[in-house]
């Protein structure tokens, strides 16, 4: 989240009001009085992206591109309620049971497994099946192909859901091996947005349906496969009775149904049994004994053995051990209860840097599965570390940084050094909602670590680009700093390349020895450095200036608030000093990840470690 801008609770809250009105209407998911802080900080964001500062300002932005902006929105505050692969244990269960099910469409005849996603609401649900079978269909049986009805009870819905388009900050959550080659970028003013190829949408079809009523627009459509999922908690216990109903009518003869898994359909005295998590059949079909013209179906594994040049598909282990490699403690905590609420997961060990990782690897031979992996650390960082040591032998590596995944000279050369996916780590705070993509990805680079030799999709090629600061004495970067600091200092400027912001490094109480700390950095850095003892001309980029916060603050303040501007503080900062960062009004924030709440951690953009300061500040910095 950003410093407070300048406006009033009152204006903030009709801009909430507005918000969550568009939202609901284009989503049908609701968002409560309860939830007005989390839609407020969001909306923030997206202002500070924009370089908005004022609320009345976003409204007019809003209603000038009502259309693409209120998609930013749904995405910015829906993705918790739908996304790609939500719920992955569903996925996981038609991977095992794919085989199964197409020897059951073979036997009556047909070429095509059908299914109904019945509940679309935008068809991340649609296209979540569409990039899974477009994977695994090709290597359990080619002749096969699918057809997906994707339904919602608002047209809106499924226009956009049969359009195809979305921001890419919501395709980001689709593992990298079933991205594949199926998305395009936008061009012009949606080119932060991506459309699904043919490749996924000639396989689907829509519909606006309403669950209490379908049969008229069904017809006498049967379908291996029925997804309803997260609705059924709008209605109450005769209506989901009768749904169910309805849809067992519609399946094939051992036909599928897929509920959302806090979904529970016990007690409601249906002719289903359950056979997966929250997936059902027909109890008369799970009581039938096999047709004797039916030969075993085999297995996945079987299947793609046949084919020698094919690599068998991985089975995931009942507990996938994970290595956890990351400098920020705090990080290594949340990944640690993220992976302790499943019992699918084990941390069996963590590290600090790639030199720690190498270390545990080599004294714990076969015991680790799979690894997480940040990109900027001490001793040896994550990209170096794959170059390294990354090799046929070497566990699937997920990395899980605050690097810009497009970033050319990060994301991207990581995954080309052999990391099997990329998750943008979001603000520290948030890291927990994060958990289902996190466990997600990880268990599909296990799965499929035999299957896939690059990882670079096309998309991704497309987003790519090196991170570079345009006219940079436009903008403005403001350090806080201490004498204890000095070291991470140092490293933070030679990290730093090509054109820079003028920047002010603030002291507290140094008054006296700013001209000692400035020949003293001199000697260690590349870049100019002068004290600056008033504001009478104008800062010059690519220079770094020292200077005593109680004396010229204010100063700089005045003449520089209006900038974009990145503000760094190591370490600790004086509740005085903080409580002046956090009236510079739409600043980029980063505060050190040093296991000390203050004041600014909660407004900070992001909590880190400071190996990450240098990147996330240039990183932010380029978009403006």
């Amino acid at each position: 989240m950003t410093a407070p801008l300048k406006s009033s609770n009152f204006e903030f809250n009709d801009l909430v009001r507005k918000v969550s009105a568009i939202v609901a209407k284009i989503s049908g998911n609701v968002l409560e009085e309860k939830q007005a802080l989390m839609v407020q900080t969001r909306v923030k964001k997206r202002m500070s992206e924009l370089s908005i500062k004022d609320p009345a300002e976003y409204l007019k932005h809003l209603d000038k591109n009502i259309k693409t902006e209120s998609q930013v929105l749904v995405s910015l505050l829906t993705t918790h309620h739908t996304f790609f692969f939500r719920e992955f244990a569903h996925f996981e269960y038609l991977k095992k049971n794919l085989p199964e099910i197409i020897s059951r469409a073979k036997a009556r005849g047909d070429k095509k497994i059908k299914i109904w996603s019945a509940a679309c609401s935008r068809g991340q649900e649609v296209y979540s099946l569409s990039m899974f079978l477009n994977f695994y269909l090709p290597k359990i049986d080619p002749s096969m192909s699918y057809e997906i009805l994707g339904s919602d009870i608002d047209p809106e819905s499924v226009k956009i859901g049969q359009n195809g388009v979305y921001h890419k900050r919501e395709i980001k959550t689709v593992p990298m091996n079933y991205l594949a080659d199926h998305w395009a970028r936008g061009t012009g003013d949606i080119s932060d947005f991506v459309k699904a190829k043919k490749s996924l949408t000639d396989k689907t079809r829509w519909k606006a349906l309403n669950l209490l009523d379908f049969s008229a627009g069904i017809g006498r459509e049967k379908f291996d496969i029925i997804f309803c999922r997260n609705v059924f908690i709008y209605f109450r216990p005769e209506q989901i009775k009768s749904i169910v109903n309805n849809f067992m009518r519609y399946l094939e003869n051992g036909g599928l149904l897929f509920s959302g898994i806090s979904e529970s359909l016990g007690g409601l005295d249906l002719n289903i049994k359950n056979v997966g998590p929250s997936i059902y059949v027909d109890k008369s079909f799970v009581e039938q004994k096999a047709p004797a013209a039916v030969t075993p179906t085999p297995s996945a594994r079987e299947i793609i053995s046949r084919a020698p040049a094919k690599p068998a598909v991985a089975e995931l282990p009942d507990v996938l051990r994970v290595l956890c490699v990351d400098d920020s403690s705090s990080v290594l905590t949340l990944l640690k209860k993220i992976f302790s609420m499943d019992k699918g997961f084990e941390v069996v060990g963590t590290a600090k840097n790639g030199v720690e990782a190498h270390e545990f690897l080599k004294n714990n031979k076969g015991k680790v599965d799979i690894m997480t992996l940040d990109i900027h650390m001490p001793e040896l960082d994550g990209v170096s570390y794959l170059g390294k040591y990354h090799n046929s032998q070497h566990p699937p590596v997920v990395m899980i940084s605050s690097a810009s995944r497009e970033d050319s000279s990060a994301a991207m050369k990581a995954i080309r050094n052999g990391a099997s996916d990329f998750i943008e780590k979001p603000a520290l705070n948030n890291l927990m909602e994060r958990g289902e993509e996190i466990k997600t990805k990880l268990k599909v680079a296990y799965m499929d670590k035999a299957l896939v030799s690059s990882h670079v999709t096309t998309i991704d090629k497309q987003f790519e680009h090196e991170i570079k600061i345009d006219k940079a004495d436009t903008k403005f970067r403001m350090i806080m700093s201490s004498i204890a600091d000095q070291k991470k200092v140092e490293k933070f400027f030679k990290e730093l390349v090509g054109d820079q912001p003028p920047t002010v490094m603030f002291y507290e109480g140094q008054d006296n020895i700013l001209e000692a700390l400035k020949d003293d950095l001199k000697l260690k850095i590349s870049r100019p450095v002068e004290v600056l003892d008033n504001m009478n001309a104008k800062l010059e980029k690519n220079k770094v200036y020292l200077a005593d916060f109680s004396k010229l603050f204010d100063d700089v303040k005045g003449k520089y608030e209006s900038s974009a501007t990145s503000m760094i503080v190591f370490g600790k900062c004086s509740s005085h000093a903080g409580d002046k960062l956090i009236h510079w009004n739409g600043a980029h924030l980063l505060i050190e990840d040093i296991n000390y709440k203050c004041d600014l951690s909660d407004v900070a953009t992001d909590i880190v470690p400071a190996t990450s300061f240098a990147y996330m500040s240039c990183e932010y910095l380029s978009k403006k």
